[in-house]
């Protein structure tokens, strides 16, 4: 951690997260003595993330982290787990109503379930126009990006008339498997990239391509900043419009994510693999000290360009968790984040 406040990111088994005097301590034992990691004000830390198990936190850290607003959150596999916030959140009981209620109306389901679909669209869009002027620069067309924009608008031009989520969330999956055909051909090929692999595309013990793996760690650094701005907002995570609702499945975050994941996340990766494709190779490294710090390294970058962008995509997020609240308030139409490019 240096340079302003920052994620204090636990990942060493046997851990202790402990606080005295307004300053967290991380600490492990070796052998018979405590060997302290580190030492770092509240003032300091901005959240903090536990990603292994066997790690122990101390009721004073629990209470310094509650008092000053710090975000504690697990996330095991790359996949959030728990966070815990402080006794004094108290979530609007008339805003969760409101949205419960609006989420079984079925034309408002599909008016929001579109909106979203929209906003991520035109994000993908946005970030394949990107890479294309990138390459049109250096004198490369790749004409089935071009393809893919156009694709992608027509995609955009179903979705207003669409007048069930299914529907919304069917136009959603053919734009995601256009996009990724596309950035597939912004990556290369030595990456072993042909498509986004979901967890059932793998077969037990077999490992992504380095491009997916960097994308399940920028979406799991993602899904934790959009947790938190749901929670802020007051909203419920768990009364999604999109995503199908499950017990236990925080259908909203996974909403809101929507329109974030091309420009938070895939921006980032793309980027990486094109420009240094060897740091992401170090995500499937058979040393588990190369692979954490590969892991960290991106979570570092995924986490800078939430606050660098200009505007920061962190305020932003917050801000379309706000919106959406005030949207279902006043029972207005959700207006999602479209980037430009």
């Amino acid at each position: 951690m240096s340079g302003g406040r920052r994620i204090l990111f636990i990942d060493k088994y046997g851990a202790v997260l402990g606080a005295k005097e307004g300053v967290f301590e991380v600490r492990v034992k070796e052998g018979s003595e405590w060997k302290v990691l580190a030492q770092v004000p509240f003032s300091l830390v901005e959240s903090i993330v536990v990603v292994v198990d066997g790690v122990s936190i101390t009721a004073a850290a629990i209470k310094l982290a509650g008092r000053y607003g710090i975000d504690l959150s697990f996330i095991f596999s790359n996949k959030p787990a728990a966070r815990l916030i402080p006794a004094t959140y108290g979530g609007s009981m008339e805003l969760w109503v409101k949205q419960i209620k609006q989420s079984l109306n079925k034309a408002r389901r599909a008016e929001i379930a579109k909106s979203i679909v929209e906003g991520k669209i035109n994000n993908q869009k946005a970030i394949l126009k990107t890479f294309m002027k990138s390459s049109l620069v250096a004198g490369k067309e790749i004409p089935e990006v071009r393809e893919a924009i156009n694709q992608l608008e027509e995609e955009i031009a179903k979705v207003k008339h669409v007048s069930d989520w299914k529907e919304a969330g069917r136009i959603e999956a053919n734009a995601a498997y256009i996009y990724w055909k596309a950035v597939k051909e912004l990556i290369p090929k030595k990456l072993g990239f042909t498509r986004r692999l979901k967890k059932w595309d793998l077969k037990p013990g077999e490992k992504p391509d380095p491009v997916n793996a960097a994308l399940n760690v920028g979406y799991a650094a993602l899904a934790r900043e959009v947790w938190k701005a749901v929670f802020t907002a007051g909203l419920n995570p768990y009364i999604g419009f999109l995503h199908a609702r499950r017990p236990g499945r925080m259908s909203l975050v996974y909403d809101l994510m929507e329109e974030f994941r091309p420009i938070v996340v895939d921006r980032v990766v793309i980027k990486k693999a094109r420009n240094n494709p060897q740091e992401l190779v170090k995500l499937n490294s058979d040393q588990e000290d190369i692979r954490k710090e590969a892991v960290k390294a991106l979570w570092r970058d995924i986490n800078e360009w939430l606050k660098t962008s200009k505007p920061p995509l962190a305020n932003l997020i917050t801000s379309q968790a706000r919106k959406f609240a005030k949207a279902i308030r006043e029972k207005n139409a959700y207006t999602p984040f479209k980037a430009k490019w």
